[in-house]
This record gives structure tokens, C-alpha cells and sequence, in this order.
């Protein structure tokens, strides 16, 4: 079993994404979100083969096509966590924090070298 929370970003929908190996080849997994094209995907997407999700190329992964026919927003990273859940449950990716934190934005540099990443860290 594996239990994550994300926030969303600029739309402020949280996830809860719980999921559970059905047998040695199968997660099955549950949301909970106020987000209605989140919602809207899972009533009709609510497992996955484990091999095919992890050996296929991203655009290939039902997830991502799932994801493609209900979330409108391309940087939703919804589709994303439920893939980490497909890597942590199969043994792949030790479960720990994924992150993604804007560090500086000004509207016209980019971030910087990871040197400042690694001063702030």
C-alpha cells in the first residue's frame, strides 16, 4: 500500500492518491480531490498493469492517455504521482518526497545554476 498527497499548483486542487497491488501485475488505486476532471478521470480509470505502465513510453502509458482525455491543464501533475505510486508499489523507486519548488521567478531569468539550488537546500 501506498498513500500520497500533491498539490496541484495555481488551480489549488489537493490529491490523495491511495494505492494498492490487486495481485503481482495490477495497482488499483483511489482519488480524492476537489478537482471535477480529476474526479471525472478516475470514475473511469482505476487500475493499471504494473509492467506495461512502467516499460511503455510515456506518451504510451494509459495513464497518460487517460490523463489526456479529461485533465485540460498540461502541467497537471496528477498523472505524474500516479505513476511514482506505479514505481513504488512495483519495488522500482524507493518511496520518498518527489519535489518540484519554484526557487526564484522574476519573469525574465531562469532559476540559475544548481549551485543556488544547493546553497538554499
Amino acid at each position: 500500500m501506498a498513500v500520497c498527497w500533491l498539490k496541484a499548483g495555481w488551480c489549488g486542487h489537493e490529491v490523495v492518491i491511495d494505492a494498492n497491488k490487486k495481485d503481482s501485475d495490477t495497482m488499483v488505486f483511489s482519488l480524492e480531490t476537489s478537482c471535477p476532471y480529476t474526479m471525472e478521470m478516475h470514475k473511469q480509470f482505476k487500475e493499471l498493469n504494473i509492467a506495461e505502465e512502467l516499460t511503455n513510453r510515456l506518451t504510451e502509458t494509459q495513464t497518460y492517455k487517460m490523463a489526456s482525455q479529461f485533465i485540460p491543464c498540461v502541467g497537471c501533475p496528477v498523472p505524474s504521482a500516479i505513476l511514482k505510486m506505479v514505481e513504488v508499489l512495483s519495488g522500482s523507486y524507493r518511496a520518498e518526497d518527489t519535489l518540484i519548488k519554484f526557487l526564484h521567478f522574476n519573469g525574465s531569468q531562469p532559476l540559475g545554476a544548481m549551485s543556488k539550488v544547493k546553497a538554499i537546500t
